[in-house]
């Protein structure tokens, strides 16, 4: 079968683009870089690309807006959750305060993907920093849900490699966890609390124990319950049904596909970020490039807007 979607090219290419976050009431996209710590807005009407650098910042993982206070939004940076305030125009943001941190009992991690709740509330996983080991090697990260109110991260799963997409299934009070390391997605039921249980295995992309050559990174969920995974080192975006079958491979043209998040005016045009920063074979143009692929015949479900109180 011929495949009708589209994939365009958006630059500018980043090291590592990461943490897509569709904003519906500025119709923007944005995304990070990771290493070098900057952060970006798409603006859809006029398809300009907008980056600020954050004076005291080493990481960037994910940035997502805070509702009910303009130009703020909150960023991951190494073992800290960050406060931080952006017009989305000028060349420098500046942090506002600290949220929360890992502690010293987790000098040796940081935090990696971030996403937000339908009900407003802040998850994000973490995992060995690179600087300390290998993340394929040691299971050293957890998967936090931040309380708010308290300014404490609450432990919901441990033993993660490197934690990474985040999807919430409403209807079916579900949400889906990647752990590329050990290349598998989890599922969980969610309480009132928003405290996740039952953590079990949901699909897992090794067959019969080998590697398919790439990892799940990055994730995105539509409004019939399908998951869209990118897939590092895979040049491909998987959308997998609620059976577990794999029903669509959207072919990207960069090696190293990170994450993907849905958005546009109708939430039916996939955003998909890449790396460029060489981790494993030499990389070429576009890659670090971020994606728009249209002609899905599939529509997203709004993103969240972290609750601050």
């Amino acid at each position: 079968m011929t495949e009708s979607y589209r994939v365009e090219t958006i630059p500018p290419y980043t090291q590592l683009g990461e943490g897509p976050h569709w904003d519906i009431a500025g119709q923007c996209l944005y995304y990070v870089s990771l290493f070098d710590a900057l952060i970006y807005r798409l603006d859809h009407r006029t398809g300009t690309v907008y980056t600020a650098s954050i004076d005291g910042v080493r990481l960037a993982s994910f940035i997502v807006p805070v509702k009910d206070q303009k130009d703020c939004f909150v960023i991951a940076d190494t073992g800290r959750l960050l406060l931080i305030r952006w017009d989305g125009v000028a060349p420098k943001a500046s942090i506002v305060r600290e949220l929360g941190s890992l502690g010293p009992e987790h000098v040796h991690n940081r935090f990696n993907d971030g996403k937000v709740d339908p009900w407003g509330r802040l998850y994000t996983g973490s995992m060995l920093h690179e600087d300390a080991g290998s993340p394929f090697e040691r299971a050293t990260g957890s998967l936090w849900r931040f309380c708010a109110r308290s300014g404490q991260l609450i432990e919901q799963d441990g033993g993660m490699y490197i934690s990474n997409g985040l999807a919430w299934n409403k209807q079916t009070n579900k949400f889906y966890f990647v752990d590329s390391g050990a290349n598998y997605i989890k599922e969980y039921d969610i309480d009132l609390d928003g405290n996740l249980t039952n953590g079990h295995i949901w699909f897992d992309f090794k067959r019969d124990g080998k590697s398919p050559g790439y990892f799940g990174d990055g994730m995105t969920i539509d409004t019939e319950g399908n998951l869209y995974v990118a897939c590092f080192n895979g040049y491909r975006v998987l959308k997998i049904s609620p059976a577990k079958k794999i029903v669509q491979e959207i072919k990207i043209p960069a090696q190293q596909v990170t994450s993907v998040a849905f958005g546009g005016p109708k939430l039916d045009e996939l955003y998909v970020t890449t790396a460029a920063k060489e981790f494993t074979t030499p990389q070429k143009d576009p890659a670090g490039a971020t994606f728009r692929v249209t002609g899905l015949g599939a529509k997203g479900l709004p993103m969240s807007e972290i609750i601050l109180k």
